[in-house]
């Protein structure tokens, strides 16, 4: 009975579209038909979609051209009953077409939402949906009628603003989406942000967020023997999740080296990145690879490396900050500080001083082992001034003026205060600063060390087993890009000399593994 009752819909409908050629689809013809649309006698309406659906661009595309056209001139006439036409032309691909079929398609959309807000929702959900669209060849496409509509109706229609923005959002390909999905899509949004600036700041921090997303996915090691390594033993990791990121974090990168050498545009990326930082990456778990974004661009332009500079030291000195917030804002400002090659010897020397200028002021105001105070910032600090001091050491003491420079850190006080940092330390950066130490002479601390051994009170274990940012990236399209810029490890002759009196394994091929690695106990 069921195919009975649609063969005989199918032959009504041809007897009724004979009734209706392609000459009766005038402006005045159609709007006849919407008027008349009610009338469940008129069978015109559905002969009308019939035709509609029977002209698309692929059987007949001058015959669609032409029926969308004068509909663009009753547009006014639309209501919401009228859904099944509208259904029928955002159901094609047209994005895929020549110029004429997508700019008679795209006066259309934007005659639509003029006339009749109730279609702007509709308009903008498909036209963002759509922006994944790739050709027959897998290439990314410009969708620049998509974008124009976009633009139209946030510069015409601000109140819906809002809603493109979620739909910016909430469209933006699921990290299990092909490679080319998300190529597209972050492509196309980035060029709309060209044309509504207003959105820049939203699509970005958007960008970062969804990346971050897949770099957690990224199973990485928490060997914190990597606090010295050197960029040589970098290995990209080869699953699926992880060749994606490098392609997107890659071509991210690129873009931002792009786009903000142009001076005017360059401040603008500044406060977006700081910004997308603070929101979704700080106060995340330090993540592998994504905080190379902020490490990238501040050393493509090393003139506003103190902007970032003082961006971490301003996160760990706001005592309103959680402890955590604060422990991670100076783990980022050590770890830039030491790996970074913008950072010059006298930017280095100035931010030991200030890292030991407050070490030293919260000593003052804080030795009593007895007060119950979360100490964690303090024990973070004393281990960054530890580890930039290790990691840069010959920056030092390849200056005449180094042993005034060490009695301004006064590694002493903060060696043998009550507080005892040196407990909560991590075991390799402490390794390298009891050797160090004994080497140049700075502070006898193999006797705290020995006694903190045989301590049974716990340790901060959070701090001493947390890592470091900008230690590795591995990715390795994202790590040749960076690699220019990073610095490795340098140990001073003398201690290299030192270190020779020692058996050292002839499969290490540098002194940052050896240190490591070594079976010399802290004491010796």
């Amino acid at each position: 009975q069921y195919y009975f009752i649609q063969s005989n819909l199918r032959y009504l409908m041809s007897v009724v579209l004979k009734k209706l050629p392609i000459s009766s689809c005038s402006p005045e013809g159609i709007a006849q038909i919407i008027k008349d649309k009610k009338n469940v006698k008129n069978l015109n309406y559905r002969a009308f979609l019939y035709l509609l659906k029977t002209s698309g661009i692929s059987e007949n595309k001058s015959n669609f051209l032409l029926i969308v056209r004068n509909l663009t001139c009753v547009v006014a006439l639309f209501d919401k009953d009228c859904e099944d036409i509208f259904q029928e032309i955002v159901s094609i691909v047209w994005e895929l077409e020549n110029e004429t079929v997508q700019e008679t398609i795209k006066q259309f959309l934007l005659s639509l939402v003029s006339s009749q807000p109730y279609y702007t929702n509709r308009v903008i959900d498909r036209t963002v949906r759509n922006l994944v669209l790739t050709d027959k060849n897998e290439n990314v496409i410009p969708h620049t009628a998509n974008l124009e509509i976009l633009q139209f109706i946030s510069e015409k229609m601000p109140t819906y603003m809002k809603f493109i923005q979620n739909k910016l959002v909430s469209n933006f390909p699921h990290k299990s989406r092909l490679l080319l999905d998300h190529q597209a899509y972050i492509s196309n949004i980035l060029k709309f942000s060209h044309v509504a600036p207003s959105y820049f700041n939203e699509i970005i921090m958007t960008i970062v967020e969804k990346l971050m997303k897949n770099d957690v996915d990224i199973s990485h090691s928490n060997d914190t023997d990597e606090l010295f390594a050197i960029t040589e033993h970098i290995d990209s990791c080869g699953d699926e999740v992880s060749q994606k990121l490098d392609c997107l974090l890659s071509d991210f990168m690129r873009i931002i080296k792009l786009e903000s050498d142009n001076s005017s545009d360059v401040s603008n990326w500044c406060k977006v990145l700081l910004l997308a930082f603070d929101s979704h990456v700080l106060k995340a778990h330090i993540p592998n690879n994504i905080p190379f974004i902020l490490f990238y661009f501040f050393n493509i332009h090393p003139s506003l490396k103190t902007v970032v500079l003082d961006y971490f030291w301003s996160v760990f000195a706001d005592k309103n900050q959680p402890a955590i917030i604060r422990q991670s804002g100076i783990m980022y400002l050590t770890s830039f500080t030491n790996r970074s090659k913008s950072v010059s010897r006298a930017d280095f020397k100035k931010i030991m001083l200030i890292v030991s200028s407050w070490c030293q002021s919260y000593i003052d105001n804080n030795d009593d082992v007895s007060t119950k105070c979360n100490h964690t910032p303090f024990y973070a600090a004393c281990q960054s001034l530890i580890y930039m001091f290790c990691y840069r050491h010959t920056d030092i003491f390849n200056s005449n003026e180094y042993k005034m420079f060490l009695d301004k850190l006064d590694f002493h006080l903060i060696v043998h205060c009550k507080l005892n940092p040196l407990k909560h330390c991590n075991p390799h950066i402490l390794r390298m600063f009891n050797k160090l130490s004994s080497l140049y002479e700075i502070v006898a601390c193999s006797a705290v060390i020995e006694r903190n051994s045989r301590m049974l009170l716990p340790a901060a274990q959070h701090i001493a087993n947390e890592q470091y940012p900008f230690k590795r990236c591995s990715l390795k399209a994202t790590s040749l890009l960076v690699q220019t810029f990073f610095r490795d490890m340098e140990c001073s002759n003398e201690f290299k000399s030192e270190s020779r009196t020692y058996k050292v394994s002839e499969n290490f091929e540098d002194w940052d593994q050896f240190m490591l690695h070594s079976d010399v106990s802290m004491t010796d």
